[in-house]
């Protein structure tokens, strides 16, 4: 036969293929016949192919017994099914699916034990109609579902995780934990679950740990949920929403702390919430020593609290990588678990130096190597292979060690990368000194992250590294939780630094940084360098036994600390209601024993119950609590704190100096104010002193004296870097002189950016205080420092709206808005608010449109000009349209 003719018949073939594809039934057909990966191809009679049809429709066959009446549901499936087998279909069907070699028959044509098997090509088609289909099918809601997604974010298959749960869970009706790798598409379950839950009109709450994770979802699913008519809100220390939003918003999206301030304030939006997936349930996990200046940043507890208050009048979806002893936690939620067994898991090398040489072992001892390198990374580098294909993280313990050694193999081992991906990772924002040493490295293809860089750098670096632009990063342990990133290669540099990294449920948690899925299709290796000893590996021996063979701890939360311990009573007794302190004795301990810590340890109620009586007398002593008729009623200035969202243990600390403040304070003085509040006080350079009542309640000493001694100094830095901000000074010259006044700890852009936002919150929360106390003026002078903290901007320009106006549409991002040195040029023209830029050049006798005289007349380049006036008049038509 000549190749034309032999190319003209494989045509005709497969014409006829697809012809008897096209019929009906017979793609179901061959769904019935085929058999599961692994299983022997089954020979099928009609009768369990009639069967098998029916069930992909999800109708099941109804049991019954001889001699028994027939059940209506009986009586229904045979009528399904004769109609299924009558009129001749499935028979015409199952003739061609055999005359064009999809399946074969056995037995006599007519009779009753005829049976059928598909053949190989037979499931090939199969196959090939299954990927031009979907990887799944559409028989249950959780099929369906996921479908969506996988058609939102252009997936054509699914991980065998993911496919396992798809599978096998026909819906979630209760509460669930979900323990996968990291990488493996815990968060792709979790968005099935919530697209099921809102389709039937149930309020949803996704608990995020990091802000870089709540940013992925919005961007992956925000899009798709808001297409489907479901309003998503994003509320964080980055993006804070408006009450009416969080209220009505379908689903939201918040941090821990965020959910459970205004959880412990009885929010109305933290009512009605019908599903709640908490994302990395390892942080109930406590990481924290308990060390007095280090007093109620244990975000475990704050967790185990958050989960005790949802779960029971929620349902609960958690999701993490594994962690000991899981049917301890199932029982506390009365959770199911889904653990599929399939597990990818890297290769593993020890690294030690054994006299000139470095050692590189795998963990189970069938490779060895020796090199002659005097670094552990040119050792573990020349190792590893092809370093320029290969992504690689290095993980180490400080800021200062992973600038240090992104500078060094920015030289010794650079990449090529392309000068825009530089630009779009630092942006055209203000000139910022961690910034450009950032930028100095990137040129080389090597970036440092850490939680000192400014967010939105911080921001556009991980999506760039996710891209795989930038391929080789050094990072302390902030990258390693939460999102997963392509990583060929994770290196961790032990020492006693390092010392979040002491159990082997963190060391996986970091090692998992490379993906499951990134692992199933090019592998990965991680590389354990042991430096030194810390204060819980003296030796490489330890380092290896507990971070690679021991088994896996279960989860143990921090003990209740005062101010945590202060927002339960009082979220149980600001309603004004009079209450006896054994009323309130009890609810404390009702809660206490419901939480994780207090399921589990059996000594910790008792010593709960002294720590409620030591509390409760202090808050009485501190008038939070005031005697009324045999019994006790929240202060009505307590009342009012609260109300404000202002935590009693702030005002406690700040209401002497409240009372004492008027409208001719200083600015000073109001800046000195809000420092006395924990969140700022917290943050870095940390300069939280605890009470003696609150170290008394936690059996702790007063803190060491070098710190006692640096406290005060540290304050004095965190007030010049404010007052220098509302100077409206450049970040650059602000850390500059942060660096010069703070000793021996750093305060970077990012750290800048937290100490703002936290600042802005408090004074806004004291402006609430004083407002509903009557003090009109003094509160009017808070909330417009709250904004000059906010914008960096002095007074004047504060209490203009220049600062809310949005060049890029959608873009909440500081990027996306009029910049303060914008702003302040368009004041200083006269243009105090968006409508003077709009109206103020407008007129019938002027010449010309009013955007040219007002790019002529604003102070701004040209097109600059003309894009902030289209801006300005979106804004104020979109204002109008409202009003309407």
């Amino acid at each position: 036969m000549s190749t034309r003719r032999k190319e003209d018949k494989d045509l005709f073939d497969l014409r006829e293929q697809l012809k008897a594809l096209s019929n009906r039934y017979a793609i179901e057909i061959l769904q019935v016949l085929s058999p599961r990966t692994g299983e022997i191809v089954p020979t099928l009679g009609w009768d369990q192919i009639v069967d098998g049809i029916l069930a992909l429709d999800g109708i099941e066959k109804q049991s019954s017994k001889i001699k028994e009446e027939r059940t209506q549901g009986q009586v229904e499936y045979e009528s399904l099914r004769q109609s299924l087998m009558s009129g001749g279909t499935i028979y015409e069907t199952m003739n061609k699916l055999m005359r064009s070699g999809f399946v074969i028959s056995t037995g006599d044509k007519g009779r009753k034990q005829r049976g059928f098997m598909i053949t190989h090509e037979g499931r090939l088609a199969l196959a090939s109609i299954g990927r031009l289909s979907g990887p799944i099918g559409t028989r249950t809601d959780v099929q369906r579902a996921a479908k969506i997604l996988l058609k939102h974010k252009n997936f054509v298959s699914l991980l065998p995780s993911q496919e396992k749960f798809v599978q096998e869970i026909g819906d979630v009706g209760g509460n669930l934990v979900i323990q996968m790798p990291p990488g493996s598409g815990k968060t792709f379950l979790a968005m099935i679950i919530i697209l099921l839950r809102l389709q039937k009109g149930v309020r949803c709450l996704y608990l995020s740990p990091y802000t870089s994770l709540s940013r992925q979802i919005i961007e992956e699913y925000g899009t798709l949920l808001q297409e489907l008519g479901y309003s998503v809100v994003r509320h964080d220390g980055l993006s804070r929403a408006s009450e009416t939003d969080l209220e009505t918003g379908d689903l939201i999206i918040a941090m821990y702390e965020t959910f459970s301030a205004a959880q412990l304030k009885n929010k109305r939006w933290t009512e009605n919430i019908g599903l709640a997936v908490v994302d990395e349930l390892t942080e109930l996990d406590s990481v924290t020593l308990m060390e007095p200046q280090s007093l109620g940043t244990d975000r475990s507890t704050k967790l185990d609290s958050i989960i005790t208050l949802l779960k029971d009048q929620t349902q609960l979806v958690t999701l993490s990588s594994r962690f000991g002893e899981t049917d301890e936690v199932a029982s506390w939620l009365d959770a199911q678990i889904f653990r599929p067994s399939m597990r990818l898991v890297p290769d593993e090398f020890i690294v030690n130096k054994i006299n000139d040489e470095f050692e590189i072992v795998s963990s189970d001892r069938t490779q060895r190597a020796r090199s002659s390198h005097e670094d552990a990374l040119d050792a573990v580098l020349d190792h590893l292979g092809n370093y320029q294909d290969k992504s690689v993280l290095v993980v180490v313990g400080s800021r200062f060690r992973a600038q240090g050694i992104a500078r060094r193999l920015a030289r010794s081992h650079p990449r090529t990368v392309a000068p825009d991906i530089v630009e779009r990772i630092i942006g055209l924002g203000e000139d910022l000194p961690l910034s450009n040493r950032l930028a100095d490295t990137l040129k080389f293809g090597t970036a440092f992250h850490h939680s000192g860089l400014d967010a939105g750098v911080r921001e556009r670096l991980e999506r760039e590294i996710r891209k795989k632009s930038i391929r080789t990063v050094v990072s302390t342990t902030g990258i390693t939780a939460g999102i997963s990133f392509p990583f060929d290669c994770v290196l961790i540099l032990m020492n006693q630094n390092l010392y979040y990294l002491e159990t082997r449920a963190r060391y996986l948690q970091v090692a998992g940084r490379i993906g499951e899925n990134h692992l199933a299709q090019y592998g990965g290796r991680v590389y354990l360098v042991f430096e030194g000893p810390n204060r819980n590996m003296p030796n490489s021996q330890a380092m290896e036994e507990k971070l690679l063979h021991r088994p896996l701890e279960p989860l143990s939360p921090g003990v209740l600390y005062p101010s945590l311990a202060i927002c339960v009573l009082t979220k149980r007794t600001s309603n004004g209601r009079k209450f006896t302190q054994d009323q309130l004795e009890s609810k404390f301990l009702d809660f206490v024993n419901s939480t994780f810590r207090g399921t589990n340890d059996k000594t910790y109620s008792s010593g709960m119950k002294r720590f409620f009586k030591t509390l409760f007398n202090w808050l009485i002593k501190q008038e939070v609590f005031v005697v009324e008729n045999n019994g006790f009623k929240f202060s009505k200035d307590a009342r009012s704190a609260v109300l404000a969202d202002l935590e009693i243990s702030d005002y406690l600390r700040i209401k002497g100096r409240l009372s004492k403040i008027d409208d001719n304070s200083d600015e000073s003085i109001l800046i000195d104010l809000i420092l006395q509040t924990q969140l700022p006080q917290s943050i870095r350079p940390r300069t939280f002193m605890p009470s003696k009542t609150e170290l008394k309640l936690m059996g702790l000493d007063q803190p060491q004296d070098w710190y006692i001694r640096r406290v005060p100094e540290r304050h004095d830095v965190k007030m010049a870097v404010l007052e220098s901000w509302l100077d409206e000074q450049d970040v650059s010259t602000i850390v500059k002189k942060a660096a010069e006044l703070a000793r021996g700890i750093s305060l970077d852009e990012g750290d800048l950016d937290s100490l703002l936002g936290v600042c802005s919150q408090v004074a806004e929360s004291i402006s609430g205080y004083l407002r509903t106390m009557k003090k009109h003026n003094l509160a009017e002078r808070m909330n417009v420092l709250s904004r000059q903290l906010q914008y960096g901007v002095g007074k004047d320009l504060a209490k203009s709206d220049l600062l809310e106006l949005r060049l890029l549409p959608g873009d909440d991002s500081p990027s996306g808005r009029l910049s303060r040195r914008m702003a302040r040029v368009l004041y200083e023209k006269g243009y105090t608010s968006i409508s003077d830029v709009v109206k103020k050049d407008l007129g019938a006798s002027k010449e010309g449109y009013a955007r040219d005289r007002f790019a002529k007349n604003c102070g701004l380049e040209p097109d600059l000009a003309k894009e902030v006036y289209k801006a300005a008049l979106a804004h104020v038509r979109a204002k109008l349209k409202d009003e309407d």
